[in-house]
């Protein structure tokens, strides 16, 4: 246990300190100051511009974190041979890898709660705080099943491909829904079953899509906010241990 912390920890400090986190911060800003001027322009769409444009630029920032760092976490220990000097130690495959996810997971969530904070800054209303904490937590479990998913794969494939697979399946959970309406047109019962199939086994990203300011005006159900963390905790779950699995039989030497 004090292994993988000390490794979530060295993990955590090295990714805060890259181009690419500073970058993403800044960007991030930008869009956030950016949705306020928008919002500006009109006299009652304020708050909505505001909420859409925020809590997509919150969302996109975490997932472009969980795809750019996620796909070359493990690749660079491999490639510089770094992790040979860890694994050297008594510490397992496994210990390694679940240290370096909780490295990039505790990023995004530290990404995440500032920007957040940042939004409820300027929306200046104690009510949306609650929902807007909710609706935090919705994003990061999606990104971090987004990069529990890369993660595995970049074990297997190149890094560019998993993180090409990663931004496909979280698309693909989302906008899975919008092929039922071609679905019903075409009228075909083979096609239907497929369809039905492919939306089983995706996320399903679109029934929990909480980024509006509906939401924050409106409290979530504690059964669906529950629901939503038990199924996406499946996901993630399942993800690493195949993540896992893989890497204790990989040649790394």
């Amino acid at each position: 246990m004090k292994s993988m912390f000390l490794i979530s920890k060295a993990t955590f400090l090295e990714l805060v300190r890259e181009k690419l986190f500073i970058v993403i911060i800044f960007i991030s800003i930008f869009l956030i100051l950016l949705s306020i001027g928008l919002g500006n322009l009109s006299l009652f769409e304020y708050q909505r511009i505001l909420a859409d444009l925020g809590l997509a630029t919150i969302e996109i920032s975490s997932l472009g974190l969980a795809l750019f760092s996620g796909s070359y976490i493990i690749h660079k220990e491999i490639e510089k041979q770094t992790c040979l000097l860890l694994l050297a130690k008594p510490i397992s495959r496994a210990q390694f890898l679940i240290g370096k996810f909780f490295g990039l997971v505790f990023l995004m969530l530290l990404n995440l709660v500032f920007l957040m904070l940042l939004l409820n800054l300027f929306f200046m209303n104690a009510e949306y705080f609650f929902n807007s904490v909710m609706i935090l937590v919705n994003i990061f479990m999606k990104v971090t099943v987004v990069f529990s998913l890369v993660l595995f794969l970049s074990v297997i494939i190149r890094p560019v491909l998993s993180l090409l697979f990663g931004l496909s399946f979280y698309l693909y959970g989302h906008w899975i829904n919008n092929v039922d309406y071609f679905v019903k047109m075409m009228k075909d019962p083979t096609i239907t079953q497929y369809y039905k199939v492919l939306e089983f086994v995706s996320p399903q990203f679109y029934r929990m899509n909480w980024k509006s300011i509906y939401y924050l005006k409106q409290s979530i159900p504690v059964q669906e906010f529950i629901f939503m963390i038990g199924y996406f905790s499946l996901w993630i779950f399942l993800f690493l241990s195949l993540g896992v699995r893989k890497f204790n039989k990989k040649d790394i030497t």
